[in-house]
């Protein structure tokens, strides 16, 4: 009898995100933190050399705010408002299954928690037009060297980031955390550059 082939790839890719998802967690809060401090050098130094190479200012970054073990994006906010850039952080329509790019302006009041656990943005939070957006920080669960990824399955992002014409993608994640393939279905969409706390993948 001949095994479906949709579901061996479906149990291989539920297989990979919850090995991967332990590794994370086995993570210890100190070795988390000081990988993700890392992983910040690495993404602003080479957002500087871009700068200064290409003239782009980069003005408007899109950072999703990590929870659990993911890799943490306090510190790369924190930079980038010194650094003057607008901050925007995915507001996440579980109705309608997308996500909303939101402008923060006060990191102490703008935000909420979400049923799934993280914080986002208050629906009084500007909503910015998808193509001022120049930059996305992509979290997941799993990346492979062809930039795909896997996430927590919902494809909040690969519906996200064909609608931002103009953004360079950024995945960030452990070293642990990226695999040989993530098996990539003809939905997912590939991020343009991964930095794990070793530099650039």
């Amino acid at each position: 009898m001949m095994k479906n082939t949709s579901i061996d790839i479906s149990d291989k890719r539920e297989s990979i995100r919850s090995e991967t998802l332990k590794l994370r967690e086995n993570l210890s809060l100190s070795e988390r933190g000081e990988r993700s401090r890392k992983i910040t050098s690495q993404v602003v130094e080479w957002i500087q050399n871009r700068n200064k190479l290409e003239d782009n200012s980069i003005p408007t970054v899109m950072v999703y705010l990590s929870m659990n073990s993911e890799v943490r994006t306090e510190k790369l906010i924190d930079c980038f408002i010194k650094q003057g850039r607008r901050i925007i952080a995915p507001e996440v329509d579980t109705e309608n299954t997308h996500l909303i790019p939101r402008l923060l302006q006060n990191l102490e009041t703008d935000l909420e928690k979400h049923d799934y656990g993280m914080l986002q943005p208050k629906k009084a939070c500007p909503i910015i037009p998808h193509d001022e957006i120049a930059l996305i920080i992509v979290p997941g669960i799993a990346f492979d060297s062809k930039g795909y990824r896997l996430g927590y399955g919902k494809g909040f992002y690969d519906r996200f980031l064909p609608t931002c014409h103009n953004a360079i993608t950024i995945g960030i994640a452990f070293q642990a955390q990226i695999v040989e393939n993530t098996f990539p279905q003809s939905w997912d969409v590939p991020v343009q550059h991964i930095f794990t706390e070793n530099g650039m993948v």
